[in-house]
């Protein structure tokens, strides 16, 4: 009995034993096997390499490679283990002989490493060579077959093994000494890539040169006696020369590199949507355009492609790149910069889907002043009258103010917070009205992702659409539902596409060779950011010009500087044809041709398009039914004496009529009221259009350091009229024909009013200041 339980006990022991030994033998190989940092790779969407970014350790090693070609492999197996597809981990006949040879030495002299043992001795960071070291990398080899193919040790040894300086990775030597990816190399590049690892005094291009060639030779004289290459492949190889010196890793895509490390990516191989030839040129252009723009210290020039298909980015220029750009690391397309006029047409777009106005309604271009801020347009000048699609293609700043201030200011922050505005984070309120003119800070790249869900809502016939831009080819696209309906963009787009090119006449849409696409430009006040973002059925391009640290430039403009740079870019691209129209989101209806309003009996007519879903509220005003008498003046049935006719007529109101007819065709004055009326009925017959009401005017001083006068103006609609002037009643004088007066202001409020010879009056209140420090 007691010798059975002796027996029992034995086994326990030895099965106790063996368990332990198995544990043991389990969990002696670490994971993960290398625990090494990886520099961030970055591939284009056909695989290519872009860019790379060096590993924390300041080593130049890719993460590991998933596969080899087979010219590399074969070298590989032929150069360091024969046998890596038979044996276990181990070479037994390969140890046995160099264990006699050591031993016959009396020193190391063959170490008989598999490619398995190889890849242990490198993940345990090259230990002293000892005979214990050995048998522990023997057990580990044999556990690392146990847990990898033999394809995946392979891979692992390439991508871990050491090619010269701080170059690791056969992937990496690749690019660093033949500047192009493992599959193009030829039997001679990849035959030196193995016989590099396995010579460390022979890893240095500058040195021993002739050693390495004729161990690169040796291996493909193997590579001849076993057939893998034939005879003219081998001579042809032979000739092949060793490179010189490591060469630069691809750096096409810098800042979207970076833009992937900030996102989590660090360390990773990252394949993006970019399209690696479009990438390229792209940057060569903005270069370029940045080295011509310098010489107006205009140093930063950003630009991104979109694909309209799928919103996918097919070109990510963050900045230039060359030596001499300043700040070229800083990434300007996440940068937030102000808008300057670029944010229009959504603020049109959305006055069209909501009934407020139509591309052809006239809208008002004169001075105004509303609550202390007085909008000017770019060229200081005025329209008096201007159709909307007109305005928007202009970029006029009154009309878009006025615009803005009938639709709401509230509203409108919601909808542009709604459309994907994150940076418009500020109270409405402390935007104000100027939110249209560059008050809010937008980045690029949320511009062209709202400008990009806007335009491929005219390529979908579904209601949802991708939410935002694809940089990344794993990353999930996600769809919402679009914030403007497609009939008004399609309005606003059409808009768009009359916006004049930089450095062309009128003429410019009769030239059949450009290409049409609707685009915008914007410009921030103080000349510091220039803005244009224009797009086709396949494409959109953005692009901005300026200084990464806000210095204003003269000349520095959306039309200017931008707008030739998105051009520019937009030829490299593939024609595209135009979007069809959307009749399915549109209805007709008759709108008054000159006004663009409903119109009433007096109005022409014509058929316009319209958003299906929309309904215009506002009727013609301009448009009215007057009696004539044989004077040809204006009168009324109740005092109309003699014969009359009755007539329409299409009146602006004095300021608007004084902006407007010397532009276009003159000028044109309303009928004049018959005395016979004049006591029953007023008649709106001037206007005061310097100082607005509530207007602050800075007295200016001149070069003696004097008070200057300001000039004050009015009009008539009759060119013969007489105004009297008086300011806070002083008289001032008399004016005719050209009604304008010169005025030394005093410092307070003021009132200025204006009589003509039949008692109309008009007045406004204003204040006068003096320059600080005068």
């Amino acid at each position: 009995m007691k010798k059975l339980r002796r027996i029992v006990a034995s086994l326990k022991f030895r099965i106790l034993a063996f368990v332990a030994l198995c544990l043991w033998f389990y969990f002696i190989l670490p994971s993960p096997l290398f625990k090494d940092s990886y520099a961030t790779v970055l591939h284009d969407a056909d695989g290519n390499l872009l860019s790379a970014t060096i590993a924390d350790d300041e080593q130049w090693r890719f993460p590991e490679v998933d596969s080899l070609p087979d010219k590399l492999q074969q070298c590989i197996q032929l150069y360091e283990d024969e046998y890596f597809e038979w044996h276990p981990g181990i070479n037994p006949v390969s140890i046995g002989r160099a264990f006699w040879q050591n031993l016959v030495e009396g020193k190391v002299f063959s170490g008989a490493s598999t490619i398995s043992m190889q890849v242990i001795r490198l993940s345990r960071k090259n230990p002293p060579r000892t005979y214990f070291e050995k048998a522990w990398e023997i057990i580990l080899a044999i556990r690392l077959e146990f847990s990898y193919c033999k394809e995946e040790i392979l891979n692992l040894y390439a991508s871990h093994a050491p090619y010269g300086g701080n170059v690791v990775g056969a992937e990496t030597a690749s690019w660093r000494y033949f500047n192009r990816p493992l599959q193009q190399l030829s039997w001679s590049e990849s035959a030196m890539l193995a016989v590099l690892p396995n010579s460390p005094s022979l890893i240095h291009l500058g040195r021993n040169r002739d050693a390495l060639k004729t161990k690169r030779d040796f291996l493909l004289s193997k590579l001849l006696d076993r057939q893998l290459i034939d005879t003219m492949t081998y001579e042809l190889s032979l000739l092949e020369e060793i490179p010189n010196n490591p060469k630069p890793i691809p750096n096409h895509g810098f800042h979207l590199l970076q833009k992937a490390k900030t996102e989590g990516m660090a360390g990773q191989r990252i394949y993006s949507t970019i399209d690696g030839n479009l990438q390229k040129k792209v940057n060569e252009k903005v270069n370029r355009y940045v080295k011509f723009l310098a010489q107006n210290r205009i140093h930063n020039t950003c630009a991104i492609v979109v694909s309209l298909k799928d919103g996918s980015v097919k070109s990510y220029v963050g900045n230039a790149t060359h030596a001499s750009t300043q700040s070229k690391y800083v990434d300007l397309i996440q940068a937030q910069r102000s808008s300057g006029s670029i944010l229009k047409p959504f603020l049109y777009a959305k006055a069209i889907e909501h009934g407020l106005i139509h591309t052809t309604t006239l809208l008002k271009d004169v001075p105004v002043v509303i609550d202390q801020f007085s909008p000017s347009n770019f060229d200081g000048e005025f329209e008096g009258v201007v159709r909307a699609n007109q305005a928007l293609a202009k970029s006029l700043n009154v009309p878009a103010t006025l615009l803005l201030r009938d639709y709401g200011l509230g509203p409108f922050y919601t909808d542009l917070q709604k459309l994907g505005f994150t940076t418009i984070k500020r109270p409405a309120n402390n935007y104000g009205l100027s939110l249209i003119l560059g008050g809010a800070e937008v980045t690029l790249w949320e511009l062209a992702k709202v400008y990009s869900h806007q335009a491929q809502l005219l390529n979908k016939e579904r209601d949802e659409i991708p939410s935002t831009l694809t940089t990344w080819q794993q990353t999930e696209t996600s769809f919402s539902e679009p914030e403007i309906n497609r009939g008004a963009w399609w309005l606003t787009t059409q808009a768009l596409t009359e916006v004049q090119r930089p450095g062309l006449n009128s003429d410019w849409k009769n030239y059949t060779s450009r290409r049409k696409i609707a685009w915008k430009t914007g410009t921030s006040q103080g000349f510091r950011d220039a803005w244009a973002v224009g797009y086709d059925k396949e494409h959109l391009v953005a692009v901005w010009v300026g200084n990464a640290d806000g210095e204003g430039r003269p000349g520095l403009t959306g039309v200017s500087t931008a707008g030739p740079i998105l051009f520019e870019i937009f030829e490299l691209l593939p024609p595209s044809s135009w979007f069809d129209e959307p009749s399915s989101d549109l209805k007709e209806i008759s709108l008054c041709t000159e006004s663009g309003l409903l119109p009433t009996p007096y109005c022409p007519t014509s058929i316009q398009n319209v958003p299906f879903q929309t309904k215009l509220s506002t009727t013609c005003t301009y448009h009215r039914p007057i009696l004539i008498n044989e004077k040809d003046e204006l009168v009324y049935r109740d005092c109309a004496k003699g014969n009359t006719r009755d007539t329409v007529l299409f009146q602006l109101d004095p300021i608007a009529a004084y902006y407007y007819y010397p532009k276009h065709g003159g000028r044109h004055f309303a009928p004049t009221l018959s005395p016979a009326c004049e006591e029953k009925h007023q008649h709106t017959s001037f206007g005061i259009i310097y100082p607005n009401e509530r207007t602050d005017i800075i007295i200016p001083i001149n070069l003696k350091g004097e008070l200057e006068k300001v000039q004050l103006k009015a009009t008539h609609v009759d060119k013969n009229a007489t105004l009297y002037w008086h300011l806070n009643d002083h008289f001032l004088g008399i004016t005719q024909t050209l009604h304008e007066m010169s005025v030394l202001l005093e410092e307070g409020s003021q009132t200025l009013t204006i009589m003509d010879e039949k008692g109309n009056v008009r007045s406004c209140k204003f204040r006068a200041h003096v320059p600080e420090g005068y």
